[in-house]
């Protein structure tokens, strides 16, 4: 919005007083619908933003194509394969931010974390009407995650090659581009996209993290005999308290040294490995002890903090290992710390869960399946963007990237037969039912 608008050439302010301007602008309407509308509200303005946003996504690059293939699509899309093709390569070196190994130690649990046990994400899949239905829904954002390098990275390469080292930030490269490449009948299109994707994270937090205070601390503390009403009330005064402390973070956040995104990840890791590690051994083990769990949250607090920023702080120490390993490693202690005191010291009696049946829980037929194609899209994603394909330097892609693709379909058909089979055994007196309801 800065960039597109020229906010402080507009309104004769300063960077930063522009930025203070807009985050409180841009929060206080998505705080409006995200506090008196509810989950449906969010629900409903995901669906429209995420339209949008595919729209502008393809958009984007395409127009970015055209504009380095002098009006040719196809001359333009050659050009940043073949001048230059390293900056395609999505495997990253230990040098890097995201070294490459760090998916298997890190960012693996981080994802499985932020995918699975994080409100803000799975409140969706909570709303859903039956376990088929979820499961769909969970399914086909994992392709719309797959668009990650076409809507995000495909630009700022195509940025490169137009402008070079002209831009001062490479923050600066998706704004300029916008700027320059899309018709002014397309602006503000692509701004409500913007501030509709801005609206979407932003939205889903609050309603999230009001859902989380209401029912596990507010209502079980305090007011265990509260009508639905008055906890309603109560969560959209803690929404706008949290709102409003909200605001007067974010503009810091611009002084992150490594970027946001590192920032984020580098403090979610306070929290979301251990949350993880307990949830995870509190399925496969019924009878750890509750004390193990606690001990857990609090060894990983400090045990996280010295990884990252301690032993550099205090005692000028740099280990020089990614703070994404150190996902994994903590990971590994407390696992096998939460195993020691199950075997060392069960829990004397596990507490039983009454599970209601309120909606169906037989899954879809076709999320094993599809599953395994995503997965599969995945690895070839990589394979894509990798020495073997569009980052090789004897061409487009080597030789090996035909192979490797013809491999990948054929073990996708393979396991997608072999999934849907183990399917239909499983439920096959669920189908004989269905069968029989529907003579």
């Amino acid at each position: 919005v800065l960039q597109l608008f020229d906010v402080p050439e507009l309104f004769g302010l300063s960077y930063t007083q522009s930025l203070w301007l807009v985050v409180w602008v841009v929060g206080i309407i998505g705080a409006i619908y995200a506090i008196f509308g509810g989950l449906r509200a969010v629900a409903v303005s995901d669906t429209l933003n995420g339209i949008g946003l595919v729209f502008v996504g393809f958009l984007v690059p395409v127009l970015g194509f055209i504009t380095l293939g002098d009006g040719n699509l196809l001359q333009g899309m050659k050009t940043i394969a073949t001048v230059q093709p390293e900056k395609l390569n999505a495997i990253g070196s230990s040098t890097d931010a995201v070294p490459f190994f760090s998916i298997f130690t890190g960012i693996l649990f981080a994802n499985l974390f932020y995918w699975s046990l994080n409100q803000y994400v799975i409140q969706r899949v909570l709303g859903a009407k039956d376990l088929k239905e979820g499961q769909k829904g969970v399914l086909m954002t994992g392709f719309l995650k797959l668009l990650v390098p076409i809507f995000m990275l495909i630009p700022g390469i195509i940025a490169y090659h137009l402008y070079g080292n002209t831009l001062t930030s490479g923050d600066l490269s998706y704004p300029q581009l916008i700027t320059e490449l899309l018709p002014v009948s397309l602006m503000g299109f692509f701004l409500a996209v913007l501030l509709g994707a801005v609206f979407s994270s932003f939205n889903s937090l609050l309603n999230s993290i009001a859902t989380l205070f209401v029912l596990d601390i507010y209502q079980p503390v305090f007011a265990k005999e509260a009508s639905d009403e008055h906890l309603i009330r109560v969560s959209k005064w803690f929404g706008t308290i949290v709102a409003l402390i909200s605001f007067v973070i974010a503009p810091f956040l611009m002084y992150a040294p490594d970027g946001l995104w590192s920032l984020i990840r580098q403090f979610t890791g306070f929290f979301n490995i251990p949350i993880l590690v307990i949830v995870l051994m509190g399925i496969f083990m019924k009878r750890i002890p509750a004390i193990a769990a606690k001990i857990v949250i609090v060894f990983h607090v400090f045990a996280y903090y010295l990884f990252v920023f301690g032993f550099k702080q205090l005692f000028g120490w740099d280990h020089g290992i990614s703070y994404i390993h150190g996902y994994g490693i903590l990971l590994v202690i407390e696992v096998l710390f939460m195993v020691f005191m199950g075997y060392r010291y069960p829990a004397v009696q596990s507490k039983k869960v009454n599970r209601r049946q309120s909606v169906e829980l037989i899954p879809w037929k076709f999320a094993i399946p599809v599953s395994i194609l995503l997965c599969t899209s995945i690895i070839w994603t990589y394979v894509l963007f990798s020495k073997i394909g569009l980052a090789s330097t004897a061409g487009i892609v080597s030789m090996w990237f035909w192979p490797v693709t013809l491999g990948l379909a054929i073990a996708t058909i393979v396991l997608w037969r072999v999934s849907l089979n183990a399917w239909e055994t499983k439920y096959r007196i669920y189908l004989e039912e269905e069968y029989r309801q529907a003579e």
